[in-house]
């Protein structure tokens, strides 16, 4: 008998002799770095079928590989769908924690370490989750001629130069449609530029850069330099890099997002503590149609000592349809290239009524294919798509899934003669309370927070530090992502912003809608921006459109040396509704802007504010 399988036995001995209460299976990892994937399934059947409570992980690195590892297709929401190796996958478990005391697990190839479904009262904590490869391509400019430029690439992100094109980042174990893995590996068709002394965005960023130039009607020629340094000459680009940035490339659209490393799926009471992610090919952690979900202590991470700048290559935190309350708190993410945390429900596109009770629905966004939209008993609202607006509420009593794009939901009432063209469906049953407290944000692509839950939510006492974009972005949108929906009572509190770009609104509150036309009714309300230390680097501090109940008190707000202009354009606000503004300290004058021009706004005891 092999050494793992008697410590497994010995173990599940000792746990089946204990009370109910503290039984625990405790396992240490196989000699030699071979692979732990069996070990760790087979404690998890033990778990299962003797209700052990508590897998215990025995300190130490864990080796993650995708070849013995259980498989599925799997849709997971904002990520590729595509045929997927699972490290631990937990399939109807109930009470259960795994707490691996301070161990890494060290993935090797395209896999999700941890994936947990259709379960009750899960809890993870105490691990690292790491991969020995990156799945994306980075390096530092070395020239930049008039034509061309130079970089040196990582050497871990295997990079090669094949067809006149450079490919790196992970492949391994890519089980999905394309029929060479080789595929899966990324180029340089999406770009994103690093400043390596703040290790946030580079000043400079040339995001037009693409392979084909359509002025020489030529491709780009990469020829190889030395080794793992390239140069790239008569690539198209707005701007060429300045010597020294750091390029990072995500590649192609898709397949691009294949390993996220933890994901929670229709799964209720979840804990996550004192877990940090120094990488993945994907989201740090994802939760679709969960009810209350805690998280402390997550951390996305640069992992000391390491030369790469990226952690995970999309968001760290991102909840999809969920309910009850999420909670995310004492969190550091850093590094991402994409938001720190997304909470959004989704838009059903209306397909049109098969009968009078009987309403079909399919998903636009190929990243939302396959999503748990709705369980029985949950209350939907069928909004016009041009204006978000609803017109009719319905509860769903059955839900028939035929396929991953085509759902047909019963409900209710009889919607014949009530329905309208042109429609979509928004789920209020899953719109969570949210409580974003006492986290650190620094350094990612795109926004800090981004943040569309329909319950009471509250953002306060955390540090949103150099985002590429926004602060915070509240947004809703049936157009591209199709995430739902109006935010109804949020409050943005005590933290401290610190910009970084010289053209985005620090703080955005607006659906994204470009087929509307002319004065919209609020579709945001209730929002509360209270007591925060702002360092702008941006002129315009908030852009907000179609808010009712808008608040912006007690702010203290300083212009970096980056604003020039005389007098900084504050605020713009667009069909907004019950504002007010005062008590807020500008460190030069500034102005508040509304259209219509004469719309009312209450100003009160601000410092360096007027309205022209």
């Amino acid at each position: 008998m092999t050494t793992w399988k008697a410590t497994l036995l010995i173990w599940a001995g000792l746990a089946l002799a204990a009370p109910a209460a503290e039984r625990e299976l405790k396992i240490a990892p196989p000699a030699a770095g071979a692979d732990a994937v069996p070990l760790l399934r087979d404690a998890l059947q033990t778990c299962r079928a003797q209700k052990i409570q508590r897998l215990v992980l025995e300190r130490g690195t864990w080796h993650l590989h995708p070849e013995k590892a259980d498989g599925m297709f799997r849709h997971i929401s904002n990520h590729d769908a595509c045929y997927r190796r699972l490290a631990l996958h937990l399939e109807g478990f109930t009470d259960f924690e795994i707490d691996g005391q301070g161990s890494t697990l060290l993935c090797h190839g395209v896999l999700t370490t941890v994936a947990v479904d259709n379960s009750s009262g899960v809890t993870l904590r105490n691990f690292t989750i790491e991969w020995d490869k990156p799945f994306h391509l980075e390096g530092t400019v070395t020239a930049v001629g008039t034509d061309f430029f130079e970089v040196e690439m990582l050497p871990e992100c295997g990079v090669k130069l094949q067809n006149g094109r450079l490919y790196g980042g992970v492949a391994e174990g890519f089980f999905g449609e394309l029929q060479d893995p080789g595929q899966a590996r990324q180029d340089m068709q999406w770009n994103y530029w690093i400043n390596p002394q703040t290790k946030a965005a580079a000043a400079i960023q040339p995001p037009w850069l693409k392979l084909w130039n359509p002025k020489t009607r030529s491709f780009a020629e990469v020829t190889e330099v030395a080794t793992n340094r390239f140069r790239i000459r008569n690539a198209h680009a707005n701007v060429l890099p300045e010597v020294g940035t750091v390029m990072v490339c995500k590649g192609m659209n898709r397949p691009n997002r294949l390993s996220p490393a933890v994901h929670f799926s229709s799964t209720d009471r979840v804990r996550v503590e004192n877990i940090t992610v120094h990488h993945a090919g994907g989201m740090g952690l994802i939760a679709e149609d969960c009810a209350d979900v805690f998280v402390k202590n997550f951390r996305v991470a640069l992992k000391e000592g390491a030369r790469s700048l990226i952690t995970t290559t999309a968001d760290a935190t991102h909840f999809v349809g969920c309910r009850g309350l999420v909670q995310v708190e004492d969190c550091l993410f850093e590094n991402m290239l994409d938001d720190s945390c997304n909470v959004h429900g989704v838009y059903a596109i209306a397909e049109g009524l098969v009968a009078p009770d009987r309403l079909a629905v399919s998903f636009s966004h190929f990243q939302q294919l396959g999503t748990a939209f709705a369980r029985p008993g949950d209350r939907l609202r069928l909004i016009k798509r041009d204006t978000l607006l609803g017109y009719a509420d319905c509860r769903v009593t059955a839900l028939t899934r035929h396929n991953e794009d085509y759902y047909v939901l019963t409900v209710d009432r009889p919607l014949a003669g009530v329905y309208q063209p042109d429609s979509s469906v928004e789920n209020l049953s899953a719109r969570p309370d949210v409580i974003y407290r006492h986290n650190t944000v620094r350094n990612n692509r795109a926004r800090s927070l981004l943040m569309t839950a329909g319950g009471k939510v509250l953002v306060e006492d955390n540090l949103f530090e150099r985002p590429s974009m926004m602060g915070i972005l509240v947004e809703g949108d049936n157009e591209f992502w199709y995430e739902s929906g109006g935010v109804e009572d949020l409050t943005i509190r005590s933290n401290k912003f610190i910009g970084l770009s010289t053209t985005a609104p620090l703080l955005r509150l607006a659906a994204h809608q470009p087929r509307a036309q002319g004065t919209q009714p609020p579709y945001h309300h209730n929002i509360r921006i209270l007591a925060n230390t702002i360092e702008a680097a941006s002129p315009l501090v908030l852009m907000a459109s179609r808010v009712q109940g808008l608040e912006f008190a007690d702010n203290v707000i300083h212009y970096g040396p980056a604003v020039t202009n005389a007098t900084a354009v504050a605020f713009q606000l667009k069909d907004c509704a019950e504002v007010a503004v005062r008590g807020n300290r500008f460190s030069r004058p500034a102005e508040l802007r509304t259209t219509p021009p004469q719309a009312p706004v209450k100003l009160e005891q601000n410092e360096n504010l007027r309205r022209p």
